[in-house]
């Protein structure tokens, strides 16, 4: 970081990102502190936040706008010129240009000015003059307005400027008739008014909508919003998106959670199927600009390489069903992702047997050293799988693992019978044990309900099946040998444990589905412990998974007696967590057997933690 200045109530950052390429308007990055960043009191913050561009400087200065108002963000203001930050980005679909004849009019409330100081920037260097409408608290967080040559000001309390919502403005600039196109950025009540706005003057409008996010390169599905086509998730779908486009209100809960808009810091509240991008007017570009590719993980990273259920892995980490979305992070990062993935073999989301659109938002929260994640399965279906996501899985250099659920038996039957016809998939998981939904779930606590499902599949396919067992039963020992007593070939744990979160302004259930599953270092101790305990009465190898940030965590599964480590909600907080994870893995082996050769090696119980340690693929700025 090169500045942090105050305006007013809010703070401006200034990073130096020189290798990285420029945003477009619109665009956002995920910020967080190199250092005390996941560690502390409380163990939060531990996410990265999502804060959108406000400008760029000359000589590759990027500008953030952020407002104190939560321990991200808190953490992120303390910084001073010379403290590092891990930078991810420039990620999302920004504004596009107002077609010739059409003026543009930028409303923004708060720290949603943010994307429209780099939007104005933007118009002027294409000789279009913006009519600039902002709406603040009071004077204190007015003065932020500065930043903008032109502007007329609204405030809640009327010290300074108009006296009431920022939209009063907007409804008289509208009055005259001329055409417009609108770019609004603010808190959610204020977008939505805004929508009203335009309707009922029939004029377009780009909105840059808040929501919070886990990844911002669209792995963790959590960031959606409801249009008329479904949810769309905001970091890779938008955050522009098109007025007309959005369904109902934009936020259940009041106040802005945090997200892309600038630096609100609400614990992550508010995707879908894997869907093309919606398409967002392109009728003039005003710059140019893609994330830069992650660079490929170590040759040879982990252990070395593995047999697993007939099956040669390049190293002995994969990643968990449902948190890495391989399309979407070609989409961010580029072909490098597609070509050198940050996994030994890669494991799909959850398919079922017809699409299901997930869970209604918010779908996450931060917890202290976690994650709470409601996502509810959302997919295309077998048959929107087989014909769109497989081709493009398949084209991936590591083993594919299809992950599938069922909410009957013949549901299982159904799906495992056209997945064993599919060469390209190398073996099937069966999830048993997902908390976000209703269906199916109580088989995998069952050990009779699940020796009686793995009975009737296990004739119907040749290729390995792996158990996704559930954590939240009494005995997942039993549930493990009932699967190995009838032909699984694997087990994985362990699944999210069953969680909820409540909305601190209201007492209400934060998530919108009312509960969810607990990810992240929180359960890993609780992993440990369980994958001791199955190993000790299986012999079948093991999938373990639950908090792996870093080498050491993976190598205390594998002593526990895994085979294999899946990595989850780190991937969300580094996208190729999985190979520095096995770079690192590799180095502590190495260590071990240098060790091993002068004195006895401790047990698992004796293995020092150490931090997680971020990784290469984040740019250190």
């Amino acid at each position: 970081m090169t500045e942090r200045v105050q305006v007013g109530a809010y703070g401006v950052l200034a990073v130096a990102d020189r290798e990285g390429p420029e945003p477009l308007p619109g665009q956002f990055y995920m910020l967080a502190a190199a250092r005390g960043w996941g560690a502390g009191a409380g163990e939060r913050p531990h996410l990265p936040r999502a804060c959108s561009v406000q400008r760029v400087r000359p000589g590759g200065e990027l500008e953030f706008l952020l407002e104190d108002v939560g321990p991200g963000t808190h953490r992120l203001l303390e910084l001073g010129a010379g403290d590092q930050l891990w930078l991810t980005g420039p990620l999302g679909r920004g504004f596009s240009a107002p077609p010739d004849g059409r003026r543009a009019v930028l409303v923004g409330g708060g720290v949603g000015l943010a994307p429209l100081v780099i939007l104005a920037d933007a118009l002027l260097a294409h000789g279009i003059v913006a009519t600039t409408l902002l709406g603040f608290r009071d004077r204190s967080c007015a003065c932020a307005a500065e930043q903008l040559a032109e502007f007329r000001l609204a405030t809640d309390d009327g010290s300074v400027g108009h006296h009431g919502p920022v939209t009063d403005l907007l409804a008289a600039e509208l009055g005259a008739g001329q055409p417009s196109v609108v770019y609004a950025c603010g808190p959610p009540a204020m977008l939505d008014a805004v929508r009203g706005v335009c309707a009922r003057a029939a004029v377009p409008a780009q909105l840059a909508l808040e929501s919070g996010m886990a990844c911002g390169f669209g792995a963790c599905f959590g960031c959606v919003v409801p249009t008329r086509s479904g949810y769309l998730r905001l970091c890779v779908d938008g955050p522009v998106l098109a007025a007309d486009d959005l369904h109902g209100p934009l936020d259940p809960h009041p106040g802005p959670p945090p997200g892309p808009a600038g630096g609100g810091d609400r614990p992550p509240a508010p995707g879908t199927p894997d869907r093309a991008p919606a398409a967002l007017p392109a009728e003039r570009a005003m710059v140019a600009g893609t994330p830069s590719a992650p660079a490929p993980p170590a040759p040879g990273a982990g252990r070395g390489k593995v047999a697993f259920c007939g099956l040669e892995l390049a190293h002995p980490v994969i990643n968990g069903s449902g948190t890495y979305d391989v399309p979407a992070a070609v989409r961010t990062f580029g072909e490098t992702v597609r070509y050198s993935p940050p996994f030994a073999a890669f494991v799909s989301k959850t398919i079922t047997l017809t699409p299901r659109q997930g869970n209604p938002p918010p779908r996450l929260w931060e917890t202290a050293a976690g994650l709470i994640n409601s996502i509810g399965l959302p997919n295309k279906g077998l048959y929107g799988y087989l014909c769109h996501d497989l081709p493009e899985l398949a084209r991936l250099p590591v083993p594919l693992i299809t992950n599938v659920m069922g909410s009957t038996a013949e549901e299982f039957c159904e799906l495992i019978d056209a997945l064993e016809q599919r060469p390209e998939v190398a073996a099937l998981e069966l999830n048993v044990s997902c908390p976000n939904v209703e269906t199916g779930l109580d088989i995998g606590a069952d050990a009779v309900s699940l020796g009686k499902l793995l009975a009737r599949l296990r004739p119907r396919t040749s290729k390995p099946l792996i158990v996704k067992l559930t954590p939240n039963t009494a005995d997942v020992a039993s549930t493990a040998e009932a699967a190995e007593a009838e032909g699984a070939d694997a087990v994985s744990l362990i699944n999210t444990l069953r969680a909820a979160a409540v909305d601190p302004d209201t007492g209400r259930a934060w998530l919108g589905a009312g509960s969810g599953g607990l990810s992240g270092p929180a359960i890993r101790s609780v992993a440990l412990g369980q994958v001791a305990r199955v190993a000790q009465r299986v012999a079948i190898p093991i999938v373990g998974m639950g908090g792996v940030t870093c080498g050491r965590d993976a190598l205390g599964l594998l002593d526990a007696g895994a085979t294999l480590v899946a990595v989850g909600t780190e991937s969300f907080r580094d996208p190729l967590a999985g190979a520095r994870i096995a770079a690192e893995l590799s180095a502590l082996c190495g260590e071990t057997r240098r060790r091993e050769r002068d004195e006895e090696v401790p047990g698992p119980g004796q293995r020092a933690k150490s931090p997680a340690k971020r990784g290469e693929n984040h740019r250190p700025v």
